[in-house]
């Protein structure tokens, strides 16, 4: 999944030029990355529902409707939450369909590996398919944190028009656990993604520097990284940077490339 982003030397003045299409394409980005932040937290939930996400190291505030039914396997070592036809969380994020969980271990056990697959999966309209594997890495004593690694293989994202957006992505993330000087929990993603774009462009995207989600944020809302920048390169396009801002909770973003930037607001998911 390494890669080197090459801008040529003589791109045209259209290449460098930020554009509308610019804004969709970082905003789908966003929605990318939002969807799979989602995942876990929903997988996360229904491990605290049973009494299996060791809740005295972290507890997730919860975010599913009444409707969903989450269904527990053990000897199987699967768990499959369903939200049937759709429904709609207390945040506002509708989700339909089934997430199934296979995994090893508990939640926050070093060495447990969970891996994810979708049945009719959708979150906001959008369809999601593919295969997301994570394992948990372990915990260091001295930042206080849980470093997970996380694969996807196949991915698909499937828009209600038909579109759609092929992925696979190595991404790691960092939970830093609650502490006094801290208002919950904090996480840091890294990594990259590869793929096609819902025009058929293959596209390549690395974070430069992490992308900072706060528990905060999340609660209130506002899903999106709240600092970091990533790098995005399209195959018609000069490299295009995504910077999230300083860690405030809102959905300003900027876009840069070459000496040009523009500040827009993302719209709400």
């Amino acid at each position: 999944m390494a890669f080197l982003f090459l801008v040529g030397c003589q791109e045209n003045e259209d290449s460098v030029l930020i554009q509308e299409q610019d804004s969709v394409e970082a905003s789908q980005e966003t929605e990318f990355t939002n969807s799979l932040e989602d995942i876990d937290e929903v997988v996360l939930t229904g491990f605290q529902r049973n009494d299996f996400g060791d809740r005295n190291m972290v507890a997730l505030e919860e975010d599913l409707c009444d409707r969903a039914i989450i269904t527990w396997l053990p000897g199987e070592k699967t768990m499959i939450i369903d939200f049937g036809e759709g429904c709609s969380s207390p945040r506002g994020v509708i989700r339909k369909g089934k997430i199934i969980v296979k995994y090893t271990g508990r939640y926050w056990a070093p060495g447990t590996v969970i891996t994810t697959t979708f049945d009719n999966y959708y979150v906001n309209e959008r369809k999601i398919e593919g295969i997301r594997v994570v394992k948990n890495l372990g915990f260091d004593e001295n930042s206080k944190s849980f470093t997970f690694n996380m694969v996807v293989e196949a991915g698909k994202m499937i828009w209600p028009d038909g579109s759609f957006r092929t992925f696979a992505s190595r991404h790691q993330k960092k939970v830093y656990l609650p502490s006094a000087s801290s208002d919950g929990l904090r996480w840091e993603l890294t990594g990259t993604t590869i793929g096609k774009n819902r025009e058929g462009k293959e596209f390549k995207s690395e974070i430069l520097q992490p992308l900072v989600f706060f528990q905060r944020c999340v609660a209130s809302g506002i899903r999106i990284p709240s600092s970091g920048i990533l790098a995005r390169k399209l195959e018609d396009k000069a490299l295009l940077t995504i910077n999230f801002g300083d860690g405030t909770c809102d959905r300003e973003i900027t876009l840069s490339r070459g000496d040009r930037s523009k500040t827009i607001n993302l719209p709400r998911d």
